[in-house]
């Protein structure tokens, strides 16, 4: 099962139907968290609007050619939110104020969901090009590179079921955590407590698609308190953010997204450290182990698998199998094993099957670099990762 990350943070503030401007230190942090993503889930889908700021954002930032790659690698995937949730926002006088008589005996907040023509695969992706003037033939290229990476996450009824969670729930009385007692009815809401169903709903809506699509969030949803049977099936990749960064501090390593700000590192990296040597072993551990909400006990399990390590190779097939391999780089592992099945071609020839190690096909397979030295160990990509943090401080 792949381990995959959800990414609304891009196009948060966008589905409030306004682009989204970011300070340089906004900016930073999402590129650091982007980054962050890139290395500790299998791939990120990135959430995206009928105009595909996302797209623009990202080729922007990190550049046309990076963002290519990333699709051509299948690091990252699109997703065109189609369920939507609008609320009136009174009407502008000339003077400047708003007018807010006019909202009220109307639905504080309204489901829908966008129309074919903003679903359009192509037409999004030429929205996310247009800005760069690029020509006709680029054009193509791009999108015939990205159209395959589009997933279809929502459905049509998520924004309308998810208003009518909203608007009960406030009639309910259940919403007075957050300041909106149930005192009158949902059409006589002010503009402002409209803003705060508003922004709920949108709230709620994100932990729809990602609950229903098996993804992880980056996003603490734990306080919503009527959501919390979609929350519980939500995969906290948070807390894999927080829980790696301890373990990067007991080996005195800055957390990823430190290492990305100090700038150690770019996007582009991602190519080669996605590669290190035990890096999607690594992945998959920490998605393993890294939900849990004590950060004590993903330190103890990381220690754990030093310690057996260590004491896999003070026995003595542990011994026998690191000398051979050590043994192996210089002379060829092959001059080692031949002859009958379980002797050791050399001066001692000693019967290996007297130790209980068949050094058939099974042992290559299992015993090799690629398996105890580097499979087995999160450590091992810790260190990899270390070493090329040390390269960039020279």
């Amino acid at each position: 099962m792949k381990n995959i990350v959800y990414n609304n943070q891009i196009n948060n503030s966008s589905i409030l139907g306004t682009i989204p401007k970011f300070s340089k230190q906004e900016e930073d942090h999402l590129l650091a968290t982007f980054f962050e993503q890139l290395l500790l889930f299998d791939y990120v889908v990135i959430s995206t609007d009928r105009n595909n700021f996302t797209l623009y954002f990202l080729i922007k930032k990190i550049g046309i050619d990076i963002v290519e790659r990333l699709f051509r690698a299948g690091y990252i995937k699109l997703s065109i939110k189609s369920a939507i949730i609008v609320s009136g926002t009174g009407r502008q006088l000339e003077n400047g104020t708003i007018d807010e008589s006019v909202i009220y005996e109307q639905p504080p907040i309204v489901g829908g969901t966008l129309s074919d023509a903003d679903l359009d695969l192509e037409k999004n992706i030429y929205q996310g090009l247009l800005p760069f003037r690029l020509d006709k033939k680029r054009i193509r290229q791009l999108t015939k590179v990205i159209s395959p990476h589009y997933l279809r996450t929502d459905n049509m009824d998520l924004g309308v079921d998810t208003t009518q969670l909203v608007i009960n729930s406030y009639k309910s009385n259940l919403l007075e955590y957050l300041n909106l007692p149930y005192e009158k009815e949902p059409e006589q809401l002010n503009l402002e407590e409209r803003k705060k169903l508003q922004s709920l709903a949108h709230s709620i809506l994100e932990m729809g698609i990602i609950s229903k699509n098996s993804f992880k969030s980056y996003e603490n949803y734990g306080s919503f308190e009527i959501a919390q049977n979609i929350y519980s099936n939500i995969g906290k990749a948070f807390k894999i953010s927080e829980n790696t960064a301890e373990i990067l501090s007991i080996e005195n390593t800055p957390d990823l997204q430190q290492i990305f700000l100090q700038n150690n590192f770019d996007i582009s990296d991602i190519f080669k450290l996605r590669h290190l040597k035990t890096a999607k072993f690594f992945r998959k551990w920490i998605n393993e182990v890294g939900e849990n909400e004590n950060s004590a006990e993903v330190t103890e399990a990381y220690l754990a698998e030093i310690k057996e390590a260590k004491s896999f190779f003070n026995t003595a097939k542990g011994k026998i199998i690191k000398n051979t391999v050590l043994f192996g780089a210089s002379t060829g592992l092959g001059t080692l094993i031949a002859g009958p099945l379980g002797t050791v071609v050399g001066a001692s020839a000693t019967p290996l099957v007297n130790l209980g190690i068949d050094y058939g096909l099974s042992l290559l397979e299992e015993f090799t670099t690629e398996g105890i030295f580097a499979g087995k160990n999160p450590k091992i990509f810790i260190d990899n990762l270390k070493e090329e943090v040390k390269k960039t401080d020279t």
